[in-house]
């Protein structure tokens, strides 16, 4: 929650093609979804498990993308990861069955309670401790007219357009401290006083950046925001205006992706949105590709990775 209450919202930028006099027209969008998580090679050589954890889902005529970190730091943290996608999945789904519709502040805010009330259930019914449930959630959540992004933690959310265009944002916490949702249960004053118990300091920053169809990459932004609006996650609103730009790809990243040895995280994200075809398990088949490539030329990843992606293709029906 911000300063006066309200969630924050994120601007969407278009500056290269924002203002082109195009005819707005609604269509009936098809929807299609994909994921994948690889574990990083820190993790790899410790013998420790993949601690992220992907997952996708078309409901009707709905979508939903989620990614989950778990805290390498904390307890089971790669069954907690699991667990709040899982529980994020089944919120998100009772939901759309449910009203149908999205609405950004209204539909966030009950995502957050029934993720708390489900985490909890499920930590007692697995004897799980706090510490496993340590993970940070991203996701996207597109219906016919509207959606949302929420950012509860830090990572990586990414718009690739029909023209080749992305805009991608980075959000990271001080002091690689991020937020996670199970703190909600029972924590959440420890957090805060982590963060120097002042819940209007500027704890959490993001960085906007475009990609050019030529391939050229200019930061157009860059943010900070309070504690406050930190623990209410932040929200992009996936409102008919950016729909109708030619959106075609909403991809969900772990921080996993800003740390690839030797790899930008800008140049990480345009090669995990540059897919060959778009046919059954196209994200998985870009991100497994991109991750050999890598690795052959002594790059790939430190840390675990993940990302869940929503396709978007109008089809020639206008409503």
């Amino acid at each position: 929650m911000g300063d006066n209450g309200a969630i924050c919202y994120l601007p969407i930028f278009f500056p290269a093609w924002r203002g082109k006099s195009e005819r707005q027209v609604r269509f009936m969008i098809q929807l299609q979804t994909d994921h994948y998580f690889h574990i990083g090679k820190a993790h790899l050589t410790s013998g420790k498990p993949c601690q992220d954890y992907a997952i996708s889902q078309i409901i009707n005529d709905a979508a939903l993308a989620i990614i989950c970190d778990g805290c390498s730091s904390g307890g089971q943290t790669d069954v907690g990861a699991r667990l709040l996608a899982l529980t994020t999945q089944a919120a998100l789904h009772n939901h759309w069955l449910t009203f149908g519709q999205i609405e950004a502040e209204k539909t966030s805010a009950e995502i957050r309670l029934n993720q708390k009330i489900k985490l909890a259930a499920a930590c007692q019914l697995l004897g799980l401790q706090p510490n496993d449930l340590l993970a940070t959630c991203l996701y996207a959540y597109l219906g016919q007219q509207s959606g949302i992004v929420h950012i509860q933690g830090d990572g990586v959310v990414a718009f690739k357009f029909k023209d080749q265009r992305i805009l991608m944002h980075r959000f990271e916490w001080q002091d690689n401290r991020p937020y996670y949702p199970a703190y909600a249960e029972n924590r959440l004053a420890d957090f805060v006083a982590a963060h120097g118990n002042d819940l209007q300091a500027l704890r959490l920053k993001s960085e906007s950046w475009e990609v050019t169809a030529d391939n050229q990459q200019k930061l157009l932004q860059t943010s900070d925001y309070t504690l406050s609006q930190g623990l209410q996650g932040l929200i992009i609103n996936l409102d008919q205006n950016l729909l109708n730009q030619g959106l075609e790809f909403i991809a969900v990243f772990s921080d996993g992706v800003t740390q690839i040895d030797n790899v930008s995280w800008q140049d990480a994200v345009i090669e995990f949105l540059g897919f060959k075809n778009t046919k059954g398990e196209f994200a998985k088949r870009r991100m497994i590709r991109g991750i050999q490539e890598m690795i052959r030329d002594n790059k790939g990843p430190l840390d675990d990775i993940a990302y869940a992606v929503i396709r978007l293709n109008p089809d020639q029906k206008e409503v």
